[in-house]
């Protein structure tokens, strides 16, 4: 069972983190690939966090994960920040995403394809990290890459954790 103190530090730790990021300026600065210049992704690893990324963060009255090019950071992310075993943790990853989500995702109809990504998302986040630790990992990624940009940094400082009552031993 996991409790509240727990999903509230772990809120803290990926909304931090992200705020570091931008806030580090220079320091933590990550220069964003663009799509014909891939210093960590292949195309195919490209394709796959490009729709995942847009399906997580879409596009409405704000901006979505690929107008801040989310993709394009977590390329960057990966090939200037990432010691080995993580970007082999990553690439691991991808190809466990990649089979949660079939072969098939980054040519789908957008319904299908939103769908099953809500369905893996039900599935990972009801009571089974393990098995879906891999997406778990990339959805923590893409939201974290959005907060660090300038417009999800805005975004973020309108944004309220927990609005309302706060009541600190209920059980989750």
């Amino acid at each position: 069972m996991t409790t509240r103190r727990e999903v509230l530090q772990g809120m803290i730790v990926s909304i931090g983190g992200a705020s570091l990021l931008t806030a580090c300026g220079g320091v933590a600065q990550v220069i964003p690939s663009d799509a014909g210049d891939l210093r960590f992704f292949g195309f195919e690893e490209m394709d796959l966090v490009s729709r995942v990324s847009d399906l997580i963060i879409p596009r409405t009255d704000t901006p979505g994960a690929l107008d801040v090019n989310v993709p394009g950071f977590l390329d960057g992310l990966m090939a200037e920040w990432a010691n080995a075993e993580t970007q082999r943790d990553q690439h691991r990853n991808l190809r466990l995403l990649r089979a949660q989500l079939g072969g098939d995702f980054a040519e789908l109809d957008s319904s299908t394809a939103e769908s099953r990504l809500a369905q893996l998302d039900a599935d990972a986040f009801d009571g089974r990290p393990e098995q879906y630790s891999a997406y778990r990992s990339w959805k923590g990624l893409i939201t974290n890459a959005y907060f660090a940009s300038e417009e999800g940094a805005l975004l973020e400082q309108q944004w309220v954790a927990v609005p309302g009552r706060w009541d600190p031993s209920v059980e989750i």
